[in-house]
């Protein structure tokens, strides 16, 4: 089904499937609705911006090369970001960034990104700084989970699928996450961090 130009109200598999058959719109189209998404993310995990943007563009050339082969997704976020993350923990690892080995030494690094003028109107650079400083708390785990979560809205199974753990388990962690904020956090900051995700 090749929808043309008309991206804007195609699903993720109608989009997907129009770039398995060439289209080069769709895979343009692709790249403008996800590169800051996935690049982001991978910010997040790696914490170096070359690396980063090195693996983001290696991802969109594999998909472009290999996309005879690729299989069909109704979730092309889910998709990417989880290419991603594998592609960026298999070069951490050959640079020897985890003492283990192992990915759970990742350092998941919070931020956030919103519009100056909403800030500057709703949260001051003291209460934002207190509001990273407790996430940034919380395992990196917990962390990595809380945001796919709720600024990337995926679901638990996409969660799961992107981190390499149970569904059960992404659940648990999430819990855990919110349960040690709430314990942690006064009550103005919890709900200046629900004003601030709700902005994402």
């Amino acid at each position: 089904m090749n929808l043309g130009l008309n991206y804007d109200q195609a699903t993720d598999a109608q989009l997907w499937d129009d770039f398995l058959q060439g289209s080069k719109a769709a895979y343009s189209f692709m790249y403008e609705k996800y590169a800051r998404v996935l690049y982001n993310y991978g910010y997040k995990i790696a914490q170096d911006r070359q690396l980063t943007e090195d693996c983001l563009q290696d991802l969109f050339l594999t998909i472009l090369e290999t996309r005879e082969r690729l299989g069909h997704t109704d979730s092309i976020k889910f998709y990417l970001m989880r290419s991603l993350r594998r592609d960026l923990v298999r070069k951490l690892n050959e640079r020897h960034r985890f003492r283990s080995g192992h990915e759970d030494e990742i350092d998941f690094k919070v931020e956030f990104h919103y519009e100056p003028t909403w800030l500057d109107s709703q949260i001051s650079r003291e209460q934002s700084e207190a509001v990273l400083r407790e996430l940034n708390h919380l395992p990196a785990r917990q962390k990595e989970a809380l945001f796919l979560k709720f600024f990337d809205n995926l679901s638990y199974e996409e969660i799961a699928g992107i981190m390499g753990i149970e569904t059960t388990s992404a659940y648990k962690v999430i819990y855990k996450a919110i349960a040690s904020l709430q314990k942690r956090m006064p009550a103005d900051l919890l709900v200046l961090l629900a004003a601030v995700i709700s902005r994402q």
